[in-house]
C-alpha cells in the first residue's frame, strides 16, 4: 500500500497541474510528504490516494522539460 502512494505521487510531481509546473511540482512534493506522515493511518492514506490522484489529472497537461527551470 504504501509503495503504490508513492508512485502516485511521483506521478502526481512529474505530470503537470494547475497555475504552473512549478506550482505543481510543490503540491507533489506536500502530498508526498504527508503521505510518509501518514503511514500506518489507512484512513488518511485513502484520502492522500484521493488528493493524489486528482493531483495527477489535473497536472496531466505539463512535460518533464516543464519542471526544469523549478527549484
Amino acid at each position: 500500500m504504501k509503495k503504490v502512494l508513492f508512485v502516485f505521487a511521483l506521478g502526481a510531481i512529474l505530470a503537470s497541474c494547475g497555475k504552473s509546473a512549478c506550482d505543481c511540482q510543490t503540491e507533489g512534493m506536500e502530498l508526498l510528504a504527508e503521505t510518509a506522515a501518514a503511514m500506518g493511518d489507512a484512513d488518511k492514506l485513502a484520502d492522500l490516494q484521493e488528493k493524489s490522484e486528482a493531483l495527477t489529472e489535473s497536472c496531466k497537461d505539463f512535460k518533464e522539460e516543464d519542471f526544469k527551470d523549478c527549484k
